[in-house]
């Protein structure tokens, strides 16, 4: 019997319309068989209005007191770039993008976490910065619902979202998260800090000095059996996209983790590609339509779908 399963899309920098994801998920509409598709909702998470309007505020003070120019290049810069630099992680929550951004997933997956559907699959479909938002948000929350109660309460800061864990769904808790999809990925870039060796998948567990056996965020603890089998982590790349790369070069955790699959496309458009600039971009904001992307995700939530 088919099951009922939420797909939820998150978008990456420069984005600004709410049905940013529509194209994609009528591709995917039109892809599934007639008799799945009332099995599978889709949602979007947007949450750049959470910074247009700091950076929009600062490019007109700039202009007013510096007679700086407000042209499409710099608001592209500031827009594109500034979306990257305010998604940095911050020790308290309060007054936070980071921690912001995560609260509107948060918020998204309790609309959709509707009574008699607590057990369903859950997708994740991210671009650009989407795809690390969402790779954050799974890892944090899932280091977050392993806290013992003393490590919990002793931190004033995840306290609350500790206790509310304790009694939420298996959907809600991402223990039925069952598939990743990643579009123009540009992940590896938010990994210099550290350096390879501490860098892991979400696939692995958090590391755990007290040996208490942690369990990886992907795929969900409370996914049966044959859906265990079907989860896996598309990871989709355009070798004209400056912003989107392959996994499995990050280390030994990606390379040897075969639920993660790196898949190069040809993202750009035809009419571009004797224009590099043009070309760069087509091929970075090309995912949605492109025929691969497009089969593979579907042929993904056919199998969870079951």
């Amino acid at each position: 019997m088919p099951r009922h399963v939420a797909v939820v899309f998150v978008h990456g920098i420069l984005g600004e319309n709410i049905s940013f994801a529509e194209i994609m998920r009528q591709g995917l509409v039109a892809l599934l068989p007639k008799e799945l598709r009332g099995h599978v909702t889709f949602e979007s998470v947007s949450w750049a209005d959470l910074v247009r309007g700091r950076q929009r505020n600062f490019l007109q003070k700039a202009r007013a007191n510096a007679d700086i120019a407000d042209s499409r290049l710099r608001r592209f810069l500031i827009e594109g770039l500034g979306d990257a630099a305010a998604y940095q992680k911050t020790r308290h929550r309060e007054n936070s993008i980071y921690h912001n951004v995560q609260s509107r997933i948060g918020e998204t997956l309790a609309y959709l976490d509707a009574p008699g559907r607590e057990d369903r699959p859950l997708i994740f479909i991210g671009h650009s910065l989407g795809c690390h938002i969402i790779s954050s948000y799974v890892w944090d929350l899932n280091q977050l619902k392993q806290l013992t109660e003393a490590e919990a309460l002793a931190e004033p800061e995840v306290k609350e979202l500790w206790l509310k864990l304790q009694t939420a769904t298996a959907f809600r808790r991402l223990d039925t998260f069952a598939g990743f999809v990643t579009l123009g990925n540009n992940m590896p870039l938010f990994t210099f800090t550290f350096g390879p060796e501490r860098v892991y998948p979400i696939t692995s567990a958090p590391p755990d000095p007290t040996g208490r056996g942690l369990k990886p965020a992907f795929p969900g603890s409370a996914l049966a059996r044959p859906l265990l089998e079907q989860a896996r982590w598309l990871n989709f790349f355009s070798k004209r996209d400056p912003l989107g790369y392959p996994l499995k070069s990050l280390n030994a955790a990606y390379q040897e983790e075969n639920r993660i699959q790196d898949i190069c496309v040809r993202s750009e458009s035809l009419r571009s590609r004797i224009i590099p600039y043009l070309s760069f971009l087509s091929a970075h904001t090309g995912y949605w339509t492109n025929r691969t992307v497009l089969s593979e995700t579907a042929s993904l939530i056919r199998d969870i779908v079951g």
